[in-house]
């Protein structure tokens, strides 16, 4: 299921994986964002 953003289903994988990515590097920046921390 392609949108305007992502060529294909290859190219929403890969950034699925980096955004995942990014929430395991940066747990509590990721919480800060969403308003969860303290």
């Amino acid at each position: 299921m392609a949108n305007v953003f992502h060529k294909d289903r290859n190219d929403i994988i890969q950034a699925i994986t980096r955004f995942v990515n990014y929430i395991h590097e940066r747990p509590e920046e990721v919480l800060q964002r969403l308003g969860c921390a303290g």
